[in-house]
């Protein structure tokens, strides 16, 4: 796809970057990481054709693993990394494609590991689109021993409901974090407030499902099974 854009990829051991993209005209080079996962290298192959696509006839940018994560997702249209993120996701995880397979599966990690295999993409970007287009309300939270780093929610989630900045010590996710041991034993009931705040949340039960990423990350899942808390916490 990037030969037929006129874009040539090209896989070298770069140091300052996760990958880059030089074009004049009608052609470019796309240069990516060697060593970074076959996963990652796909999204940063899209990620420069994004680029390209915004601005072909002359281009030169250099792209650091932070311009590629979740939070350079959300403002596409003043945002270029954030763009061109879109436009990875849109293209290797297509939503007539992606909203057809992921339909009334459940929201968990294993769902979100079947999706990453079939989509070949990495585990956080299928949990963030089975969030994002799935059959049921939840939220995927990105959180480290400080707390809270980044999280992505359902279209039918109110914007009033707000996550928990700290990771509450009664979740997975804090278990995960305390001991390098622990076992996440997927999916599992826990308070609402364990995860957000909003009106009578202490009245609400979620599912979380939790596991490690990266060296000191975890991924979570809420799914909310009772629907009825969403209603409240738009009133």
């Amino acid at each position: 796809m990037a030969f037929f854009c006129g874009a040539r990829v090209r896989y070298r051991e770069l140091t300052s970057c996760a990958a880059r993209i030089v074009g004049k005209n009608n052609k470019a080079i796309i240069t990516v990481d060697q060593r970074a996962s076959p996963e990652r290298q796909r999204f940063s192959i899209a990620h420069e054709l994004g680029h390209w696509v915004q601005d072909r006839g002359q281009v030169a940018v250099s792209c650091r693993s932070s311009d590629l994560t979740p939070s350079r997702l959300r403002d596409f249209q003043n945002d270029r990394e954030a763009a061109a993120n879109r436009f990875a996701v849109e293209l290797l995880m297509p939503a007539y494609l992606f909203s057809e397979v992921a339909r009334n599966k459940p929201v968990t990690i294993e769902t979100a590991l079947t999706l990453a295999t079939q989509f070949r993409v990495s585990l956080t970007a299928a949990a963030i689109r089975l969030v994002e287009l799935g059959s049921y309300p939840a939220l995927v939270v990105c959180s480290n021993k400080d707390g809270y780093r980044w999280s992505w929610r359902h279209p039918e989630i109110p914007r009033s409901m707000r996550v928990n900045r700290s990771v509450s010590r009664h979740s997975v996710a804090h278990s995960l974090h305390l001991d390098s041991v622990f076992e996440a034993p997927g999916p599992t009931v826990v308070d609402a407030d364990d995860w957000v705040n909003h009106a009578n949340v202490e009245n609400y039960v979620v599912t979380e499902d939790s596991v490690r990423i990266g060296r000191d990350s975890v991924l979570t899942l809420v799914w909310w099974h009772d629907e009825t808390a969403l209603s409240e916490g738009r009133s």
